[in-house]
């Protein structure tokens, strides 16, 4: 693999996160239930807009994640950019799965350091309230048939051929199309692969959960999640309603499995939810963000996006995209104070935190000589992961990248590990840093 990476401009200048902001997210038709995604992009940014007013032209680019699309808008992005004021600004929208929200930073980032823009923000949006339903493609083509046929007769015997499951519509596919796994498939593939016990899964959710909880109580993220007011402005939402309250395994382990009726592991209970939000940030080349009067939350010291195998362990690509970030960015793991991992599944997880020790996965995949390490459970997921808050797929990303920066600084740390994976056999991570 390639590892030379260098994320400074032609003027020496490395690329500042200057400000990052999110919704809460919430379950399907809740919250958000009347909000698309478009909407909700525009809404979380303008708010970081507001909070940290620069001159609209410094603002050259926005780039947007959207991984359930919406056909009637094809480029979310340059939505958000005019509704906002910012026709002036090249806009266009992403979809890579679960590592969405790390690849828009990482374009961004790769505009400033070319030289191309001096600032611009990255985001994502995601709405499963909303996501568009569609026809059978059997009968959308037996409908031109008929319009085509030449007799009256000829169009009966057409429509006769319609069936019950023809008329039945199509909601958003979440499955990876080449292999058609959903996360629930690979998430028991891994479980069985790794022998990942059912217990060891749903322990690993709960201690998401409680560190989740933890962060709302103790009001550690009010400064990344937004109060948000949204249309019909007949309600606010104002937390992340995944979060369960109540904690107990007599709770959880009633839950059943979803991928293997008989003998599965994976419940809906370890497993991330999709769900509605919207998050962005907003990058500056570092003398810029000094020249406003910016103090960066933290600065990209390198990041890799990756492809993995897709028909055994999908969701692996937290691993491969690890190392790379880690080698380009010439550190070790013992050196990352925080780490946070994106949770698809307790089973994901927990088979990348048992990759992460693997010598001869790392000598045969990794073109390491040794494993990258052992994940210290008190750097991981701080304030709790996707299980605990939900993945909107296109945001999440986002929302570990956020969480590290601004929990480092709350503890005067100095490097971050943020790290996704996603259906399709991507990955993608960042090593971030602060002063």
């Amino acid at each position: 693999m390639f590892t030379e990476q260098k994320l400074i401009t032609a003027q020496g200048k490395r690329i500042a996160v200057v400000a990052g902001l999110r919704t809460p997210f919430n379950k399907k038709d809740t919250g958000f239930k009347q909000v698309f995604a478009a909407d909700l992009g525009t809404m979380v940014t303008n708010e970081l807009l507001n909070r940290f007013p620069v001159e609209r032209d410094l603002i050259q680019q926005l780039i947007f994640g959207q991984v359930i699309q919406n056909p009637d808008v094809p480029n979310v992005a340059r939505e958000i950019a005019v509704t906002l004021g910012l026709s002036h600004v090249q806009a266009y929208t992403v979809s890579s799965s679960c590592v969405t929200g790390l690849q828009v930073v990482a374009n961004v980032a790769s505009s400033i350091v070319s030289g191309s823009i001096l600032s611009g923000i990255a985001g994502g949006a995601d709405s499963i309230s909303n996501s568009s339903i569609s026809l059978n493609p059997r009968m959308l083509q037996l409908f031109k048939d008929v319009l085509k046929a030449n007799s009256w007769e000829r169009k009966l015997e057409l429509l006769k051929q319609l069936s019950w499951r023809d008329l039945k519509p199509h909601g958003v596919n979440l499955r990876d199309y080449i292999t058609q796994y959903s996360v629930a498939d690979v998430s028991e593939q891994m479980a069985r692969n790794f022998k990942i016990s059912r217990k060891e899964q749903d322990e690993f959710t709960a201690d998401s959960h409680q560190k989740a909880n933890m962060a709302w109580q103790n009001s550690l993220l009010k400064n990344e999640v937004m109060i948000s007011f949204p249309h019909p402005y007949e309600n606010v939402v104002v937390a992340d309603n995944f979060i369960a309250q109540s904690i107990k395994p007599s709770y959880y382990e009633n839950f059943k499995p979803l991928a293997d009726k008989k003998y599965g592991t994976v419940t809906q209970w370890n497993i991330a939810n999709a769900c509605d939000g919207a998050a962005a940030v907003m990058l500056m080349r570092e003398d810029i963000a000094d020249a406003q009067g910016l103090q960066p939350l933290g600065f990209i010291r390198s990041y890799a996006m990756t492809g993995n195998e897709v028909w055994e362990n999908m969701l692996s690509g937290t691993t491969f995209a690890s190392s790379l970030a880690l080698q380009r960015a010439g550190l070790q793991l013992q050196d990352i104070d925080l780490i946070d991992m994106h949770e698809s599944s307790a089973a994901q997880t927990l088979a990348n935190l048992r990759l992460f020790e693997d010598d001869e996965f790392a000598r045969t995949q990794l073109n390491r000589t040794s494993a990258i390490g052992e994940v210290q459970r008190e750097k991981l997921n701080v304030l709790g992961g996707s299980l605990a808050y939900g993945n909107p797929r296109a945001v999440t990303g986002l929302r570990i990248l956020i969480q590290a920066l601004f929990e480092l600084k709350r503890r005067d740390k100095s490097l971050a590990l943020v790290a996704t994976s996603g259906l399709g056999g991507l990955g993608a991570a960042m090593i971030l840093e602060r002063e």
